[in-house]
């Protein structure tokens, strides 16, 4: 057997090939560096950002006639936390609307959640995992001043029968006064109305101090939940 290079096979062809190869593992080192540097991003927990100012940005109606539900969209754009949970809103007035400078003034709840491994995580030792499985909580306030999120609750653990997000209302608070005054609720009193997840699925619960001021009504307003069906089951 012939020990001579093959005719066709010069020293710049092998040169070439050299350099190819070369390439080629350069390459792939150079991926493998992107791979690992991004699964390393990924990998690394987002911390709790300590909450900004209060704002007015985007709080419709500021201050004296606050559209809670049109409100909701700059609501979610103050958490990082993405699963609507509830809104809570104190001191109604019967057009729908709140007055955060009016006396008692009146107060708006949003309250978000993650879903498992998501959202910001509970501060612990580097390359260390959570002790537990966390979706955190985090409340976005309507004040006099603004819009403000509260300090976040990273450690909350996880339910042991998480609950979809709540969709967006499929009515608004004015709705719901509109049926409390049918019931001979009078208009110059002030409500507390909260938007829940209900046993018969998103709801509207509605008090004030009058013999007719306490009711639900199923998340587009056109249905009286009996007491079974208006059990709060969220969380």
């Amino acid at each position: 057997m012939s020990v001579h290079p093959h005719p066709f096979e010069t020293p710049s062809l092998r040169r070439k090939d050299r350099l190819r190869g070369l390439v080629i593992v350069g390459l792939t080192f150079l991926l493998c560096l992107f791979v690992s540097a991004w699964a390393r991003r990924r990998a690394t927990p987002v911390f709790s950002a300590p909450p900004a100012p209060p704002s007015t940005v985007g709080v419709v109606g500021f201050p004296d006639h606050v559209d809670v539900v049109k409100t909701l969209a700059r609501a979610r754009q103050v958490t990082p936390r993405t699963l609507l949970r509830g809104i809570t809103a104190e001191n109604v007035s019967s057009d729908g609307t709140v007055g955060l400078a009016a006396q008692p003034p009146a107060r708006v709840r949003y309250t978000f959640a993650s879903a498992e491994g998501e959202g910001p995580q509970s501060l612990r030792e580097p390359g260390t995992l959570a002790r537990h499985p966390s979706c955190g909580t985090q409340a976005v306030v309507l004040r006099k001043d603004g819009m403000v999120a509260e300090p976040d609750a990273a450690e909350v653990a996880c339910p042991e029968h998480p609950s979809e997000s709540l969709p967006d209302p499929h009515c608004g608070v004015a709705q719901v006064w509109a049926h409390a005054l049918a019931l001979g609720v009078p208009k110059d009193k002030l409500a507390r109305i909260e938007y829940y997840r209900a046993k018969a699925g998103p709801a509207w619960r509605f008090e004030a101090a009058h013999a007719s001021g306490r009711f639900s009504l199923d998340g587009d307003c056109k249905r009286e939940l009996d007491a079974r069906d208006a059990i709060n089951v969220g969380y």
